[in-house]
């Protein structure tokens, strides 16, 4: 027990910042109904500003972290108020994006304005030791345990003995009473974004002296705490904090028994280990549920005549087969972009005829690239290695739809997310993926009729290989598969009661998704020639996602504008790096968010359900209500821990 005691100090050091980071977390979510994924990015942000007066401009560290903490909770807190102030009843997709757009346009200014190489940040809290029980503490971990378990203990007694505090705990099950009785919504939630980014910035600023100033590595660390959050169900704050702690703990132990390859990735995989699992384990109905909403984002196709859909089909095949003749040397920029048109559609597959948000589907695609690669490497012929690479993928897509059978918004998008992280921690040292090499290789096909080095002929290929993934996304969209994809998205209970099976609807979704995803990795290591695993960074499905998002709800339309601008427009203009890219999606998902939370019908802006719906509920709202399944009463749940 002796030799794991300096581990479990540092843990619960550790873990309390990531219980407080959770604590914030989950009292915006509660009171917003909005989960802030850019959580991780604002503390971020705060510990780099904090770094600059600090270090850069001489300010004392404690006229700093006051000026810091204050800015990122009075200003953070009014503009993440203020961007998620009409998101109450729209589809989790909008809310998703808009989060992920702050993560991702703070963290790409962040490496924009400092840049990506990771500095020193100096301790600045005294460093004074004492032996306790034969392990050396010093006075910066107990002074960053004591702020953490004193802002805790602070906002519990607030919450339960003030009038405002009660107000909070109120305002989750019923805004309008709160309203009544004379306290306004609006400022209740005001005032919880500000305690969320504050005790964001603070959970940044104690952890940043033992890792660094790395704007990648704070936004993860304190993304942990997401961990956290699952094992106070997204609702206790007394068991959210002690969820940290439980994270902090199981991180830093594990770091004695697992560090040799393929498992040394696990202690900083430990706190989604424990996401999955808690998400796994926890009854659904005990979990926060946002309310339905009445405009759905399922996308359904518009009914055009057979010689309008063969005229487009026409025009499109045309000008595809006619690109090599003009586009020159920036063939492989649209080679690139038949790959991740491929992906794209993999992903709304999902996203838009299932209604399922994942944020792994670059974990399957790397798992087709390395099969690719191991394949062709034994000389197995192309085309066969290329069905087998989609194929690997297909139980793991089942593995997905087990948490999917019974999560679904944000709870599945977190399992998806932790997966990911998981995947690329653990799998990816693996021997059956990229193992101790670096880099993995694949060479082009060459067949008699084709030559693969030739990027024309590749293209060409490419997109016979991009026309088959579309015929299947086109096929299933227009099928009894796709009414029944949309039927789920939209009333899942009344699809059941149809005697259709949701779970085999689901494991149908992912399996087929997951294998086109896969086939795209598959392309991506064969037109790259070698690719590692720093090509598939979970951190770029949450790019994906965003990106998708931006371009519409078809199935057909959004993934090809969405490879226009993944793929192509950086390839044309060489200044847009992948830091760039960042902050450009990330302000655009911002700027849509904050426009389709006002008109929601532009959400289906190349056709969908919405607006059909939406018309049918003028005509008759009665009626088509009745239509609408009800949300199960979700019983009141106090966020201090006590139920009412």
């Amino acid at each position: 027990m002796s030799e794991l005691a300096p581990y479990i100090v540092l843990g619960l050091v550790s873990g309390s910042l990531y219980g407080l980071a959770g604590i914030g977390l989950v009292l915006t979510y509660r009171t917003s109904g909005v989960f802030n994924f850019g959580h991780g990015a604002i503390a971020a942000a705060a510990t780099y500003s904090f770094y600059s007066l600090h270090v850069n401009h001489g300010w004392s560290w404690p006229l700093a972290a006051l000026v810091t903490v204050g800015l990122f909770g009075v200003v953070g807190g009014l503009v993440l108020d203020r961007l998620t102030m009409r998101f109450a009843g729209l589809p989790q997709i909008i809310s998703v994006a808009l989060t992920v757009g702050v993560f991702l346009g703070v963290t790409g200014f962040l490496f924009v304005q400092y840049g990506a190489t990771q500095r020193l940040f100096p301790q600045f809290l005294p460093q004074k030791s004492y032996e306790i029980s034969g392990v050396l503490v010093t006075q910066a971990q107990l002074i960053s345990a004591g702020i953490a378990l004193a802002a805790a203990i602070g906002l519990y007694v607030f919450m339960r003995t003030t009038r405002f505090g009660i107000s909070m705990r109120a305002v989750v099950d019923n805004p309008t009473l709160i309203s009544l009785s004379g306290d306004r919504p609006s400022r209740i939630r005001y005032v919880s974004w500000m305690i969320g980014s504050s005790f964001a910035a603070v959970s940044g600023i104690l952890l940043a002296p033992t890792l660094g100033l790395d704007a990648a590595l704070l936004t993860f660390l304190v993304v942990q705490a997401f961990g956290a959050c699952a094992i106070g169900g997204f609702s206790s704050l007394p068991l959210t904090f002690a969820g940290g702690l439980v994270v902090g703990v199981a991180s830093s132990v594990s770091t004695k028994y697992f560090n040799s390859a393929p498992w040394s990735g696990l202690p900083s995989s430990m706190p989604f280990v424990i996401l999955i699992i808690a998400l796994l384990v926890i009854p659904a109905r005990k979990l926060p549920q946002q309310k339905l909403s009445f405009q759905q984002l399922a996308s359904a196709p518009k009914r055009y005549s057979r010689n309008t859909n063969l005229a487009v089909i026409a025009v499109a095949a045309a000008l595809l087969i006619a690109l090599p003749q003009f586009v020159g040397s920036y063939l492989p920029v649209w080679i690139n972009a038949l790959t991740y048109a491929v992906l794209f559609s993999s992903l709304a597959l999902l996203v838009w005829l299932s209604g399922q948000i994942s944020l792994c589907q670059l974990s399957f695609a790397a798992l087709g690239a390395t099969t690719m690669a191991h394949l062709v490497g034994r000389d197995v012929p192309w085309l066969l290695a290329l069905l087998i690479a989609g194929l690997a993928s297909v139980p793991v897509g089942a593995l997905i739809a087990i948490p999917a059978i019974r999560l679904s918004g944000i709870y599945l998008a977190l399992v998806t997310l932790g997966f990911g992280i998981l995947m690329q921690s653990v799998v990816f040292q693996s021997e059956l993926m990229f193992g101790r090499d670096p880099t993995i290789s694949s060479p082009r096909p060459d067949w008699a009729f084709l030559d693969g080095s030739n990027d024309k002929e590749l293209y060409y290929l490419y997109l016979a290989i991009a026309a088959v993934a579309f015929g299947i996304t086109y096929a299933v969209s227009r099928g009894r598969l796709g009414r029944v994809l949309r039927a789920m998205a939209q009333a899942p209970t009344m699809l059941n009661t149809h005697g259709l099976s949701t779970p085999v609807t689901r494991l149908i979704v992912f399996c087929l998704s997951a294998f086109i995803a896969s086939i795209a990795g598959a392309m991506m290591v064969t037109q790259y020639g070698s690719v590692s695993g720093t090509t598939f960074p979970p951190i770029n499905s949450l790019l994906l996602l965003t990106v998708l998002v931006l371009c519409g709800t078809s199935v057909l339309i959004s993934p090809i504008l969405a490879a226009l601008l993944l793929a192509v427009l950086p390839g044309y203009v060489n200044e847009l790096t992948q830091d760039k890219q960042s902050l450009m999606f990330g302000l655009l998902a911002m700027g849509a968010a904050l426009v389709l939370a006002r008109r929601p019908q532009l959400v289906s802006w190349f056709g969908s359900a919405a607006r059909e719906t939406e018309h049918r509920a003028a005509r008759s709202p009665v009626r088509d209500r009745a239509q609408v399944p009800r949300p199960a009463r979700e019983p009141a749940r106090e966020l201090t821990g006590s139920r009412s």
